[in-house]
């Protein structure tokens, strides 16, 4: 009966949830500390801290912590199924609605004022995030270099990325500690140095972190073996960390049946694909965006519009971005492969449970030694270097988005998408014999490039939203008004 309380609890929360994570902040204290005392503030603030280090949908982890504190494994399951389900609901029915009115006239030019509304509130989310992503000028050229980088050389893996980031992170503070060290060993005696080096010990966090990953081996090679034992051992925290195991035995025996009974490779992918997201996204909703923009360019199975188009759905539903955009495509993805409605609830499904999954793994593990993570150095060290990625990653990523908002959409006789920079380019310096013509160039490659009707809503929006800062789904309702009356909807082809 308590688990069915856990989960209508962040039901609720999931149905009001509109901003994800620092959004939930306040309904969070006011339901769990205020009115059921399940916890104290500060054990909500250390949630908090913790939440924003992990990957995954910050909302969700949060979440998944707070269940796991009243309940063990299964209250942090059924928490985060709780918070999940409303978005999940909400983005099914959105998607099977865009997918049977797609082509519909005031739909198009609807999604194509919202798109340049969503690009303004993305740039303003990050100007946000930057505040505490960006700590000092090491962080920000490594934002720069990684957002510079992802852009020009797409051929580059994200997880690249991260595993430099995190590198760059250890040796930059390993060296600013080392300064500081100098400095205070002259103002510090040398006995209070050594006490500090004494209380200082790493052991139990690579001792968990060890844990942490033989555990995860052992669930997916040894699930049976755990169930068995599930039956017969009743150590209390045993119990739980074989029905983690466990859990993830029978999600890998159902994506087998699976397999067998459709005769298709894509759910493995789909699930596969949203479990790598979710384990590399570092910094909320907005850090999957640049996963699925190389998973859009990689697989084909949406386009970058669709992602724009998810983007805006996103933005205007409760529920994390993060897990709103996996059922979005998990529904498109099916539908566009296996065309039917039931399989297409299953495709949501599994990119939703691929995209919680690790958020799930690395809480409940982090969970056993919050005191230690929450305040070791190397941990932080890595931090520091992983949350500058992850804005250099977002703001390679809403290039993208940039160009299926403000620039022309060309495509050639087949209906084959053509790259309006590269097209613009080559159109407008093809014939530069004299330096007056290039300036002439100059004009016309803007004019081919940049859709000016585009351009004027975002200034309007721009002014907006970061003049007035009011709820992102009335700017949202107001782009999706001026796209169908502006008639904003464009394809032109060459």
């Amino acid at each position: 009966m308590e688990l069915l309380q856990l989960y209508l609890v962040f039901f609720k929360l999931g149905i009001v949830n509109f901003g994800g994570g620092y959004a939930l902040f306040p309904l969070l204290e006011r339901e769990f500390v205020t009115k059921r005392k399940w916890v104290t503030n500060q054990e909500l603030a250390d949630y908090y801290a913790v939440g924003q280090c992990t990957p995954g949908a910050f909302a969700v982890n949060i979440s998944t912590f707070l269940g796991i504190r009243r309940k063990g494994i299964v209250g942090g399951i059924v928490a985060t199924l709780g918070f999940v389900s409303p978005a999940f609901i909400i983005i099914f029915i959105i998607a099977s609605l865009l997918t049977n009115f797609s082509s519909n006239t005031y739909v198009l030019n609807a999604l194509a004022g919202i798109r340049v509304c969503v690009f303004f509130l993305i740039v303003y989310a990050i100007k946000k995030l930057s505040k505490s992503a960006i700590k000092d000028v090491p962080a920000g050229i490594l934002a720069g270099l990684i957002a510079i980088s992802a852009i020009s050389f797409s051929i580059i893996p994200l997880y690249a990325y991260v595993i430099v980031a995190a590198i760059f992170g250890l040796i930059i503070s390993f060296i600013r500690e080392k300064k500081n060290k100098k400095e205070l060993k002259e103002e510090k005696p040398k006995e209070e140095i050594k006490k500090a080096k004494a209380k200082k010990d790493h052991k139990p966090f690579l001792q968990a972190l060890g844990m942490a990953t033989l555990g995860f081996i052992v669930g997916i090679t040894l699930g049976l073996i755990g169930a068995i034992s599930f039956i017969f051992v009743k150590n209390k925290k045993y119990r739980e960390g074989v029905l983690s195991s466990l859990i993830l035995w029978l999600i890998f025996v159902f994506g087998i049946i699976l397999r067998i009974a459709l005769n298709t490779t894509i759910v493995f992918e789909v699930f596969f694909q949203f479990f790598k997201v979710g384990a590399l996204a570092f910094g909320g909703g907005l850090a999957t965006i640049p996963f699925l923009n190389e998973l859009s360019l990689s697989t084909n199975w949406f386009s970058l519009t669709d992602l724009a188009n998810m983007l805006a759905v996103s933005e205007s539903t409760p529920g994390a971005m993060g897990v709103n955009m996996s059922t979005y495509v998990g529904y498109t993805v099916f539908d566009t492969y296996l065309g039917n409605l039931g399989l297409s609830f299953l495709g949501s499904m599994m990119s939703t449970l691929g995209l919680v999954a690790p958020s799930v793994i690395v809480i409940f593990f982090v969970s056993l030694f919050l005191e230690k993570f929450k305040d070791n150095k190397y941990v932080n060290w890595i931090f520091y270097g992983l949350r500058a990625a992850s804005i250099g990653l977002i703001f390679a990523a809403i290039y993208s988005v940039l160009k299926v908002s403000l620039f022309h959409q060309y495509v050639d006789q087949n209906g084959k998408v053509i790259d309006a920079l590269s097209y613009a380019f080559n159109q407008a310096f093809s014939n530069v014999s004299s330096f007056g013509d290039f300036f002439i160039s100059i004009w016309n490659f803007l004019n081919l490039l940049f859709n000016w009707k585009a351009c004027g809503l975002g200034v309007v929006f721009a002014l907006a939203i970061f003049g007035f800062k009011k709820h992102p789904i009335l700017y949202i309702a107001f782009a999706a008004f001026l796209g169908i009356s502006l008639n904003m909807y464009e394809l032109i082809v060459v």
